[in-house]
């Protein structure tokens, strides 16, 4: 019962953390949306009182609280040396994920509120295990703390300029800005049209798979993502499509995750 509380208290605060930004969340929830089956949708559409965009930014957002600042450690996921997520730690987004398909899954037991809580942070949590920067591996110590680095902006000469970024704000954001244009359903469906034939691949497996497979993507890329390290222009533009596969798959896996909650 003491984690349903924890949560509960959510609905009153929560401090300030890194997240992937509130086009990214969207855009995923809209992917998710359009993998739902009717049953899924009717009772996530009835629990929010609109469709999961809707509720992708709440955990962001609600209000800041000192009592519950220690709920930032949720956008986050820890991994073993060998990339397994075995934690039962609270601190950790899987296991909040868990506790909130378990407030779900036994949804008459529970308050509306707490309900609404459980299913507007599945949502995000969902989303953030997705982000590169927010997977912390046992045995890589800047994999587990932000640091910034330098991108170049492609030219030599005179024109030659770096621009320093944070870690986590390249991935939370400054990746995900690039599709600044779009719109959430427009960026939507150019994942369901890149991606829609490795839906069912995606979607396999439980939310501890889903941490071993992210893991097993961030992991080569802390052997060359260093503290102080210049990132030329082609590795960004390289991490592009890693990132857009990256939200695909939580898209899919948020509507697989969400259609067997709400069979």
């Amino acid at each position: 019962m003491k984690r349903y509380i924890v949560l509960a208290i959510c609905l009153l605060g929560i401090g300030t953390a890194s997240a992937w930004n509130k086009f990214a969340q969207q855009c995923i929830a809209t992917l998710a949306e359009q993998n739902l089956t009717e049953k899924a949708k009717s009772e996530t559409t009835k629990i929010l009182g609109g469709d999961l965009a809707s509720g992708a930014w709440w955990l962001q957002t609600v209000a800041k609280d000192e009592a519950t600042k220690h709920t930032a450690s949720w956008h986050y996921i820890n991994v073993t040396a060998d990339l397994k997520s075995k934690t039962n730690s609270q601190k950790d987004g899987v296991v909040q994920i868990e506790n909130c398909i378990d407030i779900l899954t036994n949804r008459a037991e529970h308050s509306d509120s707490t309900v609404v809580a459980a299913l507007k942070t599945v949502i995000h949590l969902v989303a953030d295990m997705h982000n590169l920067a927010h997977v912390r591996i046992e045995n890589i110590p800047h994999s587990r703390r932000n640091f910034d680095f330098q991108i170049s902006n492609g030219f030599s000469g005179k024109k030659a300029a770096l621009a320093t970024s944070s870690w986590r704000k390249f991935w939370d954001s400054n990746i995900i800005n690039r599709h600044a244009t779009y719109t959430p359903q427009l960026f939507a469906d150019d994942l369901q049209t890149c991606y829609g034939a490795d839906k069912e691949r995606f979607s396999k497996g439980d939310v501890r798979h889903w941490a071993a497979d992210m893991a097993s993507l961030a992991a080569p890329l802390y052997k060359w993502a260093q503290p102080d390290m210049i990132m030329s222009r082609e590795q960004h533009n390289r991490l592009e499509p890693m990132n857009d596969k990256t939200m695909a798959r939580a898209g899919y896996r948020l509507a697989a995750l969400l259609n067997d909650i709400f069979k």
